[in-house]
């Protein structure tokens, strides 16, 4: 007999056994130690509570060291408004719930963490959920901070959305999610409705393993699974939680303790646990209301049309992002996979937000969304791997666009101008063009001419086409004469990352003047930093070559690369490079200045139309040997610390450059 069935022995047992159950009031159970403001807080907004089902607030004090809250719910307890049982001692959280909920052995309780705060209904409908599937043994709301009941960032702690407060989020999740839940390995508890069928069965928490609290409900609930309940998140309810108060500083130790007693009792339960995050079935709940608070937003919509390969494109967005948090809802649409396309929110503290679409299958339901959120522009980052339907998005919806030229994608599909060797190709005819093109096809099988056609569109159509450099405009702009270009220089949030102190020039000159040179000073090699993903039109042909040249010659150089490289290096174990790998974004100066680098090199093929790399390299006030190519001349033009090469010279002339800059003769 399939479990679950209306003939299932188990459903119908329960069934009968919590008839008496049901119909009895509910227990509110409310452990109290220390927190008074939080703690009365807590407390009225239970007693605000307006539930059609009868309830009673069940407050244990377990033996509470302040005086005013002891006194206050002495106050509370004569005037009949709580239940209040006293322990003489402290006795810890764990006991203090046992000792609640086997104060009225015929009711359902609700454990709430005395740092939350509930509205409205929220009882009721907690318990309408937990009656709705006969196997439901426990139920959790949503909240700011709740682990895998968290909102709006999943295993997160939250600040509340901008715009709602609590009651309103509680407001919106009832509207929204009515009747929605979803089965859970465990419920939170923060807040934790328990059928007394279920604590029956299973019994209570373990005290003895779990002490002063955190992980008895995890350990409550595997247990309850074994006696064939279910738990369920609740999308209908939202409890605002603080979390960490009960414990203060003692929070890590006694988490620590959590999860050991937790892997020796449930030795499954964390692959139980990961499984249910990487699922998240409860995700479809948490894009209800992100779609709610992004459709009810005062601020103008806007979609940026890009692509899925990070770097500076990606960063920009980011960097747009907060800039115009204020002005604007920034959206972002990119190919994630064959044919599908992810549609993100880019507010910070949305990075949750994600919507998935099959193209073109589901280009009408993508369509319809953005006209429901009422995107009034879109703003074209990069096209790269982009299905061809997404480049009619701006007709289809009637909007206006703008452009941002982040390489040469318009000019060529090679969108660094490099061969199929990572080396420049010097721009040639279309002839040559053609030639380049039938060893790496355009996408959509597009020849030259076609290309720019296509392009010429966009960049002609838009309302503007932002260019980050003058030289990048130059090439643009010979390609396609007619846009209204604007020449804007990529922001640099330089107040987001401390950045390392700089010397003035004279300085750092007389610095070298005077001291002997760090390789006889120190007696170590020169330290060279290459910043960033190295490939060949990143320089990797050229920073090989150099450090074939340092080891051959005997060089007192390294090189070291913060970040990786996207291919081998050829002789690479040869030779005196290392590398990192990938690092975060946040922090690249603090990594710069740990390395304690004598000098930053930039080894690019490509012609670069800006560089954040550079400006790091700016930002860290050492030498710069640079390639005399694309935006990296016009930016380190009149600047007395850098040096630039042609990146078509030999590698000898480099590490003599780099050698001289730092004070140091290779005669």
């Amino acid at each position: 007999m399939p479990a679950g069935s209306r003939d299932d022995p188990r459903i119908v047992m329960q069934t009968i056994t919590s008839k008496d159950f049901r119909q009895s009031p509910v227990d509110v159970i409310v452990p109290v130690y220390r927190n008074g403001q939080l703690t009365r807080a807590c407390i009225e907004s239970v007693l605000a509570s307006r539930c059609r089902n009868p309830w009673t607030l069940v407050v244990v004090d377990d033996a509470s060291p302040e005086p005013d809250l002891c006194r206050w719910l002495d106050e509370l307890a004569g005037t009949g408004r709580i239940e209040l049982v006293r322990n003489r001692a402290n006795q810890g959280f764990v006991r203090s719930v046992n000792r609640g909920m086997s104060l009225h052995p015929d009711r359902d309780v609700v454990l709430l963490n005395s740092d939350t705060l509930v509205y409205g209904d929220w009882l009721d409908r907690l318990r309408d959920c937990a009656w709705a599937h006969p196997v439901t043994g426990t139920v959790t709301p949503l909240s700011n901070n709740a682990t895998l009941a968290s909102y709006p960032r999943f295993m997160a702690d939250n600040p509340l959305p901008e715009g709602f407060d609590a009651e309103a989020m509680d407001r919106l999740c009832a509207r929204l999610n009515a009747g929605m839940s979803v089965t859970v390995p465990t419920a939170v508890g923060f807040c934790m409705y328990i059928r007394r069928d279920c604590l029956e069965a299973t019994g209570y928490f373990d005290a003895r393993s779990f002490g002063r609290g955190y992980g008895e409900e995890n350990d409550f609930c595997r247990r309850a699974v074994q006696q064939e309940y279910e738990h369920r998140l609740c999308g209908g309810v939202f409890v605002w939680h603080a979390g960490g108060s009960s414990f203060g500083e003692s929070a890590g130790y006694w988490q620590t303790r959590a999860t050991q007693a937790m892997r020796e009792k449930h030795p499954d339960y964390d692959a139980l646990v990961a499984a249910h995050v990487a699922e998240d079935p409860q995700r479809v709940m948490r894009r209800r209301l992100d779609l709610a608070r992004l459709q009810a937003s005062t601020r103008p919509r806007v979609l940026a049309i890009t692509h899925r390969q990070g770097g500076g494109v990606e960063q920009h967005l980011m960097d747009m992002a907060r800039i115009l948090d204020r002005d604007i809802e920034l959206l972002s649409i990119a190919q994630d996979g064959h044919d599908v396309m992810r549609l993100r929110w880019l507010r910070p503290g949305e990075e949750d937000f994600s919507l998935w679409f099959r193209m073109p299958q589901e280009q009408d339901i993508l369509v319809n969304l953005l006209r429901w959120l009422a995107v009034g522009r879109i703003h074209v980052h990069h096209i790269l791997e982009v299905p061809r339907c997404i480049l009619d998005l701006p007709e289809i919806l009637g909007v206006p666009w703008d452009f941002t030229v982040h390489d040469h994608y318009p000019v060529c599909p090679q969108y660094n101008l490099t061969d199929e060797h990572g080396h420049f190709c010097g721009e040639p005819d279309e002839a040559g063009c053609a030639r380049c093109l039938s060893v790496r096809p355009a996408p959509w099988g597009l020849d030259i001419e076609s290309w720019r056609r296509l392009f010429g569109h966009w960049l002609v159509g838009a309302d503007r086409v932002f260019v980050p450099s003058r030289i990048t405009l130059a090439r643009v702009q010979y390609y396609f004469p007619d846009a209204n270009y604007c020449l804007a220089p990529h922001p640099e949030l330089a107040g987001m990352v401390e950045p390392a102190p700089e010397l003035p020039p004279s300085d750092k000159a007389m610095s070298r003047a005077v001291d002997p040179p760090p390789s006889i000073r120190s007696g170590r090699p020169f330290k060279v930093l290459v910043l960033g993903v190295i490939n060949p039109a990143k320089g990797l042909d050229l920073l090989t070559r150099c450090a074939w040249d340092a080891r051959n010659r005997a060089l007192p150089m390294e090189y070291r690369v913060l970040g990786w490289f996207e291919r081998p290096m050829l002789g690479g174990e040869e030779l005196p490079v290392s590398c990192t790998g990938p690092y975060p974004r946040d922090q690249v100066r603090a990594l710069i200045t740990a390395e304690q680098a004598d000098v930053m090199l930039f080894p690019s093929q490509a012609p670069e139309t800006w560089s954040y790399t550079l400006t790091e390299g700016l930002q860290s006030g050492l030498p710069l040997v640079a390639s005399a190519r694309g935006a990296m001349l016009e930016r380190l033009a009149g600047v007395e610390r850098a040096v630039l090469l042609n990146p078509d010279d030999d590698a000898r002339i480099w590490n003599d450059a780099i050698l001289s800059l730092l004070g140091e003769s290779t005669s």
